[in-house]
This record gives C-alpha cells, structure tokens and sequence, in this order.
C-alpha cells in the first residue's frame, strides 16, 4: 500500500487526521480516496493517483474525498481515467469546493455528494493573459465582450436612427440608410481591438472543455441519460455563468440536472475535521481498518543507522505496513526517492493554468 502524503507531513498531523481517514473509509463502507489539493492539478499529481488507483482493492467502488481549485483538464481526464479503469462505481464528496477541472472530475462521478457549504464551478477553461499578466483568463470572458460589443452596436444604430428622424425631415428608409456610416465611425476602432487569432485560441480552448465533459457523461455516471440532455448541461457549465468563480451549489447542482445529493451529517463534519486537520493530503485509506500507529523513538533509524536529529518517524499506512522516514537537523530533508519525487507539489493558494486549463 502506497504510503499517503500529508501537508505538512508531521508526526502530529498524522496521528490525528489518518484515524478520521479511516473512520471516513468505514463510514462509506468503501476504500477512500483523499484527493485535498490546494495547488493546480497537474502532471504531477496524475503520476501520484496512478500510483494510487491500483491500490483500491477488490470491491470495484470508492469514495473520493476532493477538494481542489481545478488546474489541467487534460490531467484531471487521464485522473479520471486511472481510477475508473479500477472502479465501477465512483462516488465524490465534496464538504467545500470542486472547482473548475475539479467539477470537471465530478462528471466522471456516478454520485457528487455535497455537504451545506459544498461548490462546484463552471467549467470555462483558464488560459494565460495574452497581456502576459499572472493572472489567467477565461477565454469566455473574449466572446462575453463580443456580445457586448454586438448589443452595444445594435443600440447604437437604433439612437442614431431615432436622432435622423427626430431632428431632420427624413423618413425611416433613409435614416435607415444614413445610420451606418456614422455607426461605423463610432463603433468601428472598437471592433478594430478585436484580435481574431486570440478569438481561435478562445474558441478552441472553450471547445476542449466541452468535448472532455461530453466524454466522461456518457462513458460513466450518465451513461443511461440522452445525449441532448448531456449537451445541456455541459452548454450551460461552459457558458451560462458570467464569472469563472460562481457559486454552483447543490440546489444549482440539482437544477442543472447533475447526479447531486446531500452528504449526510457525520460525513461531512468528519470531511471538515479532515480538512482542518492538515494543510492537504493525497492517498488511499481502507474501511475497518486501524490506523498504524505512529511514534517517535530516539536514537536509530529502522535501518539501525541514527539519523541526523536522533528521531526516527514511522508514519501512519492504512494497508498495515509502517513507512518509516527520517529528517534532517533544523528540517532538512534527505535525497528524495522516485517515489517521492513523482508525488504532487506542496499545497499554496489556488493558481494554475492549462493551455486550456478548466480552472
């Protein structure tokens, strides 16, 4: 059993989140995969769940604790994937927030369970600011303004046209006929702004989106609906909220027609412990299980070689095993191994992009 990765990975941590884990996998009466992750989803952590999907045991279901900002849709349907290869039936808890590529991961969901405080997102992509500012964009936001433009235009002509007739003696046909050139004039520098490359790059970005959630609907959780249906909901997740931070929560959920129930009162104030608990955490945890105990003990290593602050760490695995790990003096750490090399990034503040990228 792969050993699980907490933040901050520390004795205390580990004593007190890794039992809840368990209790949380008992619950569910199914192995728990916990995917808390604060930082974008990207190759890194698809390296660690395909480490961990094999992992899951015999019974074909689990649960997914997820709380994520989103980050590479690409990734987070390669994810999908990875586990669904060893799972028939998959259920998501979601006691905060699943945005973006995290919603998108929810549609590979046969169940999304969303606790009083649980959101979704929509699902337009992030893209880098063709301004070249960090802060990335939504290519929807291109063709909002568009549409802008479009309306701003058609109330432009209407104006001129009503001064035509209300302050020279001309009949409507020739108003008509005389409102374009100086709605031109008007309008035209800013049609001009428009850059019909970056208009492509946002069309295209906007359609990976919608091919990637069309896929994984049909292929799993809503497999049994119509395809128009499907069409529906993934339409109105790409482009019917105006702000790539809106709220969808379970009542939203529901209305969009998503497979969206409650979680039930003690799975979400377990969830919460959990994720107050740590700073993040990526692993698999296993039902009716006891959690390993985890010590420190001075003097040696379980090599028999001391390590360099004299404390040796066995960290808690719910398969049984103890994985024992050793630190530095003032916090260094030894050579990571592959393993570790391959696990996900630290956990910091949302912020992360794909080229598209369905934060």
């Amino acid at each position: 059993m792969e050993t699980p990765h907490f933040r901050p990975d520390t004795v205390e941590v580990r004593q007190q989140v890794t039992p809840l884990l368990l209790q949380l996998a008992t619950l569910r009466e199914r192995p728990l995969l916990c995917f808390y992750h604060e930082e974008s989803i990207d190759e890194a952590c698809l390296i660690r769940i395909r480490e961990l999907a094999p992992t899951l045991g015999e019974q074909r279901r689990v649960s997914v604790l997820l709380d994520s900002p989103g980050g590479e849709i690409g990734c987070t349907y390669r994810m999908l994937n990875a586990i669904r290869r060893h799972v028939d039936d998959m259920e998501v808890l979601v006691p905060q927030w699943a945005k973006s590529a995290a919603t998108f991961f929810c549609l590979g969901a046969d169940k999304i369970l969303l606790g009083p405080d649980g959101e979704l997102g929509p699902l337009d992509p992030q893209i880098p600011n063709p301004s070249g500012s960090f802060r990335p964009v939504t290519p929807l936001e291109t063709f909002q303004a568009l549409e802008q433009l479009r309306t701003y235009s058609a109330d432009t002509l209407d104006t001129i046209v009503m001064a035509l007739l209300g302050g020279a003696p001309m009949d409507i046909p020739n108003a008509i006929q005389q409102a374009p050139p100086i709605m031109s004039a008007m309008i035209g520098p800013l049609y001009q702004q428009v850059n019909p490359h970056e208009l492509g790059e946002a069309g295209r970005a906007l359609q990976v989106g919608v091919e990637y959630a069309r896929r994984v609907m049909h292929r799993w959780g809503y497999a049994d609906r119509e395809k128009e249906d499907i069409d529906r909901i993934v339409r109105d997740l790409v482009w019917e909220y105006p702000t790539h931070g809106f709220v969808i929560d379970l009542t939203e959920a529901k209305e969009l027609g998503l497979n969206a129930e409650e979680l039930d009162e003690e799975a979400d104030g377990l969830c919460k412990q959990i994720l107050k608990g740590c700073g993040g955490c990526v692993g698999v945890f296993m039902p009716n299980q006891e959690a390993t105990p985890v010590s420190e003990k001075e003097g040696a290593t379980s090599d028999g070689t001391a390590s360099e602050d004299g404390i040796e760490r066995v960290s808690a695995n719910p398969g049984g095993q103890n994985a024992r790990s050793t630190r530095g003096a003032r916090g260094a750490r030894p050579a990571p191994s592959e393993s570790a090399k391959s696990a996900p990034p630290s956990h910091a503040p949302p912020n992360g992009a794909e080229a598209p990228d369905s934060r």
